[in-house]
């Protein structure tokens, strides 16, 4: 979740402004795209000439292109930012460590403290890169494409309405599971890098006294833990992952049944209901996304 902690980042207020606007762009020219999409794909079923809409295929392929060229230059903004801000957290991170001294490292643990100035810090800039620019197209993304939706169809935006809440509500429970299995999983792997690092020091005593083979089972059996832990949190991933993918489909089918139903008595001309059609997909791709990312 977003606090007011990440808005002392620096720059963080500026690269937020950007994420916005390339968001905002990326939504208009994905309801662009589909509008464009729908209306030739319907004219070429009604048996006009494909040479008539030449000039709304290029349309298309315009914002087509513009949509997933702002998706390239997030990726880009958002790991610079990630990498800029992860290096700055690391230095931070070895000053504290130094000012707290060796009573600090014995007490957390050599092993932990190597593996969260190593792995921590590149996981943290791997969650930056990702959590940005996830929960800007959240925000931004479904609201754009529903208002467009109900200028279509208020009924398609009444259901996509009601869904979206379900999925997320859905999500939060699972995100709730997954991250007691993740904290066991922490708290093993932790236990696993003291004994690795402690084992290292202590390897040529422990082979002095003949304890080295004995040693060995305790680090298997550390091991195993560590492992054990993190399948159970892998497979919740998993399962949580497959629920949410099955939600999400069963949403899209629900609106394409109803698109059906009014094509079969007339009710919707046909540009309008492939668009809301082709809309309704992107409309729970954020949501999906940030489950997706929330595992990673």
């Amino acid at each position: 979740m977003m606090n007011r902690s990440w808005l002392k980042l620096q720059g963080v207020k500026g690269f937020l402004l950007k994420l916005f606007i390339m968001t905002v762009i990326q939504s208009v020219a994905i309801i662009l795209a589909a509008k464009w999409l729908s209306g030739v794909i319907s004219s070429l079923f009604a048996g006009e000439p494909p040479v008539e809409h030449a000039g709304a295929m290029g349309l298309f392929l315009l914002f087509f292109l513009l949509r997933h060229g702002m998706q390239f230059l997030t990726d880009q903004e958002a790991s610079r930012f990630a990498e800029r801000t992860g290096a700055g957290v690391r230095k931070q991170l070895l000053k504290k460590l130094v000012q707290n001294g060796p009573r600090f490292a014995k007490r957390e643990g050599t092993g932990n403290l190597v593996t969260l100035v190593l792995e921590g810090v590149t996981q943290f800039r791997t969650y930056l890169e990702l959590f940005f620019p996830r929960m800007i197209s959240v925000a931004v993304t479904p609201a754009l494409l529903l208002v467009y939706v109900y200028t279509l169809d208020v009924t398609s935006g009444l259901i996509l309405t009601v869904t979206l809440p379900v999925l997320i509500v859905f999500l939060i429970l699972v995100g709730l599971a997954a991250q007691k299995h993740t904290e066991k999983q922490l708290a093993s792997f932790r236990v696993l890098s003291n004994h690795f690092v402690d084992s290292l020091r202590g390897l040529e005593t422990l082979k002095f006294l003949g304890r080295s083979r004995a040693h060995g089972h305790t680090m298997e059996r550390v091991s195993n833990q560590y492992r054990e832990a993190t399948m159970r949190t892998l497979r919740v991933a998993f399962l949580s992952s497959f629920a949410l993918e099955f939600f999400t489909m069963l949403s899209v089918a629900s609106v394409a049944v109803y698109l059906g139903l009014q094509l079969i008595k007339g009710h919707m001309p046909l540009a309008t209901a492939l668009a809301i059609l082709i809309l309704a997909p992107e409309y729970f791709l954020p949501v999906r996304m940030v489950g997706a990312d929330y595992h990673a």
